[in-house]
């Protein structure tokens, strides 16, 4: 919604963490280019047609866009300016729509990650079945459940894709890679280690070291990787479990349940009880 306010779109996420925009629906003053930022969700364009305008993922730009699909995750800097007459389609979600068959969307999808390939060109059949899809998606789109499954269908497409055209990139730099490594350490152990000096001694590194490294490379520091990972799985287990409070505090590592309340009050403003009602 905040991105949306910026870029002047007059109109609302049809969901507090998912959204489907064409671009044919932009009016007149949406603003036409938008300078780099990091998101705190990961998107997909389809580029049906964009002749002019130039789009911004990191250091690579990418102009003349037919038949292509780009993805950005919440670690890449973006920017773009926008053809007026561009067709084609944006998706946006949070990590969390996709709970619980996924839990952690950049690692079973890579191509939202910065070490490997952003953007693929679509055949003919591949831009068929891509167009049909978001078209489905965008009748459904109000209706989140239809929606989140066209959404990993549409994905798992993806995955498809980058496993036929997607080249790894070789020379990335050192501190994203030390991050990278951190990220998979922290989704392995989050839930009995939440201490930066864990991790940093795994890797080698100060912790100082690491959290200045990570901080560069994702606008999180090391300690906040860790507490939203721990938050992710904590919404996840009131929402799909039947576990009760006390038994998700224990299996988080929280040494007594009032912890965990204490905590995810702090991270969400509300009680792990409310949640659950909010979220049946």
């Amino acid at each position: 919604a905040e991105l949306y306010e910026y870029a002047s779109l007059e109109c609302l996420p049809v969901h507090n963490n998912f959204d489907i925009l064409f671009f044919s629906d932009f009016q007149s003053n949406a603003k036409k280019m938008l300078p780099p930022h990091r998101r705190k969700f990961f998107t997909v364009i389809f580029f049906e047609d964009q002749k002019g305008g130039r789009v911004n993922v990191n250091e690579k730009s990418h102009q003349r866009l037919t038949n292509a699909v780009l993805f950005q995750g919440e670690e890449h800097v973006f920017s773009f300016v926008r053809d007026e007459n561009v067709k084609g389609c944006i998706l946006l979600f949070k990590p969390s729509f996709l709970l619980p068959q996924i839990k952690e969307a950049d690692f079973q999808y890579p191509f939202f990650s910065l070490l490997n390939q952003n953007l693929f060109h679509l055949n003919e059949e591949e831009h068929r079945a891509f167009n049909d899809l978001l078209s489905v998606m965008n009748t459904e789109k109000k209706n989140k459940e239809i929606v989140k499954y066209l959404l990993l269908s549409l994905l798992e497409k993806c995955l498809l894709l980058s496993q036929t055209y997607a080249t790894e990139e070789q020379y990335v730099s050192k501190k994203y890679r030390l991050a990278r490594h951190f990220k998979r350490l922290v989704n392995n152990y989050f839930q009995s280690k939440k201490q930066v000096d864990f991790y940093a001694q795994k890797l080698i590194n100060t912790a100082n070291h690491l959290n200045e490294v990570v901080k560069s490379q994702t606008d999180k520091t090391a300690k906040r990787h860790i507490l939203d990972r721990t938050l992710l799985e904590a919404q996840n287990l009131l929402r799909y479990t039947n576990m009760d409070i006390a038994e998700i505090a224990y299996a988080l590592n929280f040494s007594e349940t009032t912890h965990f309340n204490r905590f995810f009050k702090k991270e969400t403003q509300i009680t792990p009880k409310s949640y659950r009602q909010q979220n049946p």
